[in-house]
């Protein structure tokens, strides 16, 4: 159920959860930070994208399009991008929609660009998430890469 949730809430929530987060193979803090939004305020969608390696963005939670400006649903009315930047360097991109004209006010830019900054330290931060993510992905597509050979 969706409850318009404070910003200065929602900032809170949105560290809280990511300190408190552990590594899992099989879950990311991330969708946590997705859904928290999504049920917060007024947003459709949000997807995070990452940037791993030099120029390449892949499609990351909540994302099926590896490009963040492309609209998720048909009912998309308004849509917001903000870059995920620390010390100059892109890390990714937080892409939300809204199926309401008009939908992203001042407050909600401060919102996202809050949340933003909080995902830009914890990517490059204690856990070094974005590191693992790349090199999880770099070991998949070297997997798929390589022939499997039948043993006689």
């Amino acid at each position: 159920m969706k409850v318009y949730r404070s910003t200065r809430q929602l900032l809170a929530d949105v560290e809280r959860l990511l300190a408190a987060s552990r590594p899992s193979a099989h879950h990311s803090p991330l969708e946590d930070v997705i859904d928290l939004l999504c049920r917060g305020r007024h947003y459709a969608w949000v997807g995070i994208f990452l940037a791993v390696g030099e120029d390449t963005r892949q499609p990351s939670l909540g994302a099926e399009s590896d490009t963040p400006g492309e609209f998720r649903f048909p009912e998309t009315r308004s849509k917001i991008l903000i870059s995920m930047k620390l010390a100059s360097r892109e890390l990714g991109v937080l892409s939300v929609e809204s199926d309401r004209e008009n939908a992203f006010g001042a407050e909600d830019r401060v919102l996202l660009e809050g949340v933003a900054d909080i995902l830009a330290r914890f990517l490059t931060g204690r856990g070094k998430y974005l590191a693992r993510r790349a090199r999880t992905d770099a070991s998949r597509m070297e997997r798929a890469r390589t022939p499997v050979t039948p043993l006689d």
